[in-house]
């Protein structure tokens, strides 16, 4: 009877540690990827900032944000000079153009559309007021995981963080002379350089 109670406590346990498991390997909220065409109607998958009219994908924090869950018509999809988005808020009609980075993205005009935009909100509610405010002002903040991180700021340059999913240490271009180095620890942010 004592060996029954023992195993049953091992189960129990082996049960909770289960669910406390990191983070990093929780299921993604993330809209599934679709494959954005000219003329449709999105929403934006990350927040993102950008000076005057133009993003680069290179993910610097400068300039105005449009907050992830901002529903936009993707004007335009170009390849020429690496490629471009033009995206139109649909509540103001605010127009930004999106500039592919190729050698901080690795990826081409397509994937980052796909990366950027989905055809559903987020649902960022799930996640305690204070993470939400800080995904929609795309802000790091320690304790947030990957997938909040990549919903605040991004990817991370590929010139800094070549596989960020795998990698527990990111850097991020805060502006053309300025970087971010953030830590993650069980799929967490525990250190980085100004945050809170």
């Amino acid at each position: 009877m004592r060996m029954s109670s023992k195993f049953s406590l091992s189960v129990m346990l082996f049960a909770l540690a289960g669910l406390m498991s990191s983070p990093a390997a929780a299921e993604s909220i993330a809209p599934p990827t679709i494959s954005p065409e000219e003329g449709g109607t999105y929403y934006t998958r990350v927040t993102f900032h950008h000076e005057g009219d133009v993003h680069q994908a290179t993910n610097f924090s400068r300039g105005a944000v449009w907050p992830i869950n901002t529903e936009v018509r993707l004007v335009t999809k170009t390849t020429r000079r690496h490629g471009r988005l033009v995206l139109e808020r649909v509540d103001n009609g605010d127009r930004v153009t999106i500039q592919n980075v190729p050698r901080h993205t690795d990826i081409s005009i397509d994937e980052l559309a796909s990366r950027m935009l989905a055809d559903q909100p987020t649902p960022i509610e799930q996640f305690p007021d204070d993470v939400q405010r800080a995904i929609r002002a795309g802000e790091l903040r320690l304790g947030l995981t990957k997938e909040q991180a990549l919903m605040a700021r991004g990817y991370p340059p590929t010139v800094h963080t070549a596989n960020p999913m795998d990698s527990d240490t990111w850097v991020y271009q805060e502006n053309r002379f300025a970087q971010r180095t953030i830590v993650f620890e069980n799929g967490r942010i525990v250190e980085g350089r100004g945050l809170r």
